[in-house]
């Protein structure tokens, strides 16, 4: 795991990402919608509200390719680098809905 300490959010950065995140609730970049955001973010709260959310931010993620499967998936997880190469193991996985170039469905 990096030992960087995290950096929370700016408030333009949280604006777009809800705006990525929840496009039916937040399109356009006038101030009533930056400000609808910002309150929809501030009354987030319990176990449902921010699973729906971290989902939909691991579906903003770039997909990965497996390996193994040559599946591409989206991930969250901690990341190590070693010798040159990140590493990553997913404590969240989405499938992408397709595969790398050469990989065979199955």
């Amino acid at each position: 795991m990096s030992k960087r300490k995290h950096q929370p959010l700016d408030d333009l950065e949280m604006f777009e990402l809800m705006q990525a995140a929840y496009p039916e609730k937040f399109q356009g970049d006038d101030d009533e919608t930056f400000e609808a955001a910002n309150e929809f973010a501030d009354e987030l709260q319990g176990w449902e509200d921010i699973a729906d959310l971290l989902g939909r931010v691991a579906m903003l993620t770039m997909p990965m390719e497996s390996g193994l499967t040559k599946r591409m998936s989206h991930c969250l997880g901690p990341v190590t680098v070693s010798n040159g190469q990140a590493m990553m193991c997913a404590a969240v996985r989405r499938d992408a809905g397709y595969l790398a170039e050469g990989g065979e469905h199955g």
